[in-house]
């Protein structure tokens, strides 16, 4: 009873996380793009630690409590990412302290490979998910191209919209099949497939029964 009680309070956290990732990116990359006025940049940098670090770190938090370690790394982790780079803009730009962009460029450089191992990561869930961090991935690269001043924020503003648009359609994806137990929207089947362990093909065969 206790394990089919645990079934159904368990919800699909990561379209709470992709939900928050979907308006602080959409929102950051809008201000990138000069869509959205300098007047408000203390705003976008509050909707961005909001939606983008405080949203994916509950989720992520809630992630690992469910014993979904890739899900809880990539969300809490991204998580920190945003409240930790939009915390300093919000301090820099309304305090005396001015941060230069290349305060920034070490963690962009490891959240850039770190994505690039989600890529891989991902591609055992679906497309979609693989896709999602393949742009993330790109959009580190331009940003760390930014802090060194080799291009404008055009680039990572693009990529921004992408990651945005990406992770709702991902998000709504999701939560919609958890819901009515339809693919109303695709994901795409995992790009690659490794054998579960012997308890954890167990566990899944458990659950499947449950």
């Amino acid at each position: 009873m206790q394990k089919e009680d645990n079934c159904i309070r368990r919800i699909d956290v990561l379209a709470i996380g992709l939900f928050g990732l979907a308006v602080g990116a959409l929102t950051l990359g809008m201000a990138q793009l000069k869509l959205i006025g300098e007047e408000d940049k203390v705003g976008v940098f509050v909707i961005a630690m909001v939606f983008g670090g405080l949203v994916q770190l509950l989720a992520g938090f809630t992630d690992i409590r469910y014993n979904e370690q890739l899900g809880g790394t990539a969300l809490t982790m991204y998580g920190f990412y945003w409240l930790t780079v939009f915390g300093s803009e919000l301090l820099s730009e309304s305090t005396a302290f001015n941060f230069d962009g290349m305060l920034y460029v070490p963690i962009k450089l490891v959240y850039l490979f770190f994505s690039a191992v989600m890529v891989y990561l991902t591609a055992y869930r679906s497309i979609a998910l693989s896709l999602l961090h393949l742009v993330i991935t790109l959009t580190f690269l331009a940003a760390v191209c930014v802090g060194l001043g080799l291009i404008s924020k055009t680039l990572p503003g693009l990529g921004h919209l992408a990651i945005g648009v990406l992770a709702f359609y991902h998000a709504i994806a999701s939560l919609s099949q958890a819901f009515t137990g339809k693919a109303l929207l695709p994901l795409g089947d995992p790009i690659l497939y490794h054998k579960l362990p012997c308890s954890a093909a167990g566990q899944e065969l458990e659950m499947t029964k449950g």
